[in-house]
């Protein structure tokens, strides 16, 4: 299982947060959003589902592809001061 955390860079100070991590439990499942708070939800789903996500071979995609809008999360998030990160890979999914 891919692991992807959405991170952003605070204009206050430039430290870097997180802001959510985004995962497909199940493999024919849809990936999941778990924000770090709770109060972000809305606005953290809104970004990731009104941005554009492009898988490998150019197709659009959705929480709904799972494992797949996951792993492309980081290529299409990659801003200075918002950005998609992996952090975790099981071996074993």
């Amino acid at each position: 299982m891919t692991i992807v955390e959405l991170r952003r860079r605070r204009p206050e100070d430039a430290s870097v947060e997180t802001l959510a991590r985004i995962y497909a439990p199940d493999p024919d499942g849809p990936a999941v959003i778990e924000p770090v708070d709770p109060a972000d939800r809305e606005w953290v789903e809104f970004i990731l589902s009104s941005a554009g996500v492009t898988g490998s071979r150019g197709r659009s995609l959705s929480l709904a592809d799972g494992e797949a809008y996951v792993r492309a999360l980081p290529q299409s998030f990659r801003g200075s001061r918002l950005w998609a990160e992996e952090i975790a890979e099981d071996p074993n999914a």
